[in-house]
């Protein structure tokens, strides 16, 4: 689940797009707010990606207002139970920043189109005012175009089918690791030995892997295809591994290793990793291993 600086990031944002929508309150008392909530949900899913649903941010402008009632992750996916085509189960969270309340809808759009799967049809009033009802229908499809969720058109669903087909032909390239380590002059030597994994439908070829360390003192080897390349990261322990491939799914292939020299426990070793290759998309900066002694 997202974590306090994430959401402080997606409140920075302060603009909705295809991937956020704001909303300053969560009503669900009533069958009309249920259903505008999974009209909601299904429009963020129907992007194919990671997307949230910000709540206690004022629509339009992003400025930060917090929300009174409280929502619980079961609540929430049991309203989303039975009316939703392919299932959609969400996380959920509440945290003060700044003071206020914020809570936050992670959806992971996997498997679009995802349609609205009621008997017939579900709705009803909406709390607050009666006479405003909202309704939502067996076999709609939702989409959210940049800020507005809406009902999909026939230009829609070919981006969505598109957009399928890109991602079940992606690599999905996996670097897995082994360390051994012994004492050297009052320090820690750890040999790092990697192995390239493809979880992916298509083969991965020019293969690209950035690293950098931390709570490592030096780099003081380097095998097969791996670089040192810390004179360009002011110092800071930094090596690139570049692979013509191809590595096939579902063969791992060794990809060589490092030496490096810490001055605590290997278990401290941690790294923060980019990869790419052809076929697929780049796993984000973020991504970090623990560097774990293995037996």
């Amino acid at each position: 689940m997202v974590t306090e600086a994430e959401i402080i990031d997606l409140i920075n944002k302060a603009e909705e797009g295809p991937l956020l929508d704001y909303k300053e309150d969560l009503p669900l008392q009533t069958d009309g707010d249920k259903a505008e909530f999974v009209k909601d949900v299904i429009a963020l899913a129907n992007s194919g990606e990671k997307a949230h649903l910000v709540i206690g941010v004022e629509d339009g402008t992003g400025r930060i207002v917090g929300f009174r009632t409280t929502h619980q992750v079961e609540q929430i996916n049991e309203i989303l139970k039975d009316k939703c085509d392919p299932p959609i189960s969400v996380e959920y969270a509440e945290k003060s920043i700044l003071g206020y309340k914020i809570g936050v809808v992670e959806i992971e759009g996997e498997n679009p189109p995802y349609i609205v799967s009621v008997r017939d049809k579900f709705g009803g009033p909406r709390s607050g005012n009666p006479q405003k009802q909202f309704f939502i229908q067996r076999g709609t499809v939702f989409i959210r175009n940049y800020n507005i969720n809406e009902g999909v058109k026939r230009a829609d669903l070919d981006k969505i089918y598109n957009k399928i087909k890109y991602i079940a032909l992606q690599a999905d390239v996996e670097l897995n690791h082994k360390v051994t380590s012994e004492p050297v002059d009052k320090l820690t030597e750890a040999n790092i030995e990697f192995i390239l994994a493809n979880h992916g439908d298509a083969v991965a070829t020019d293969i690209y892997v950035w690293m950098q360390f931390k709570n490592v003192k030096e780099i003081t080897k380097c095998t097969e295809d791996w670089t040192d390349i810390s004179y360009v990261n002011d110092g800071t322990p930094t090596v690139q591994l570049i692979v013509k491939g191809p590595v096939i799914r579902p063969i791992g292939m060794h990809a060589g290793g490092i030496v490096v020299r810490v001055d605590s426990d290997i278990s401290a070793i941690e790294a923060r990793v980019i990869i790419g290759a052809t076929n697929m998309r780049i796993k984000d900066g973020s991504y970090a291993i623990s560097l774990k002694k293995e037996d």
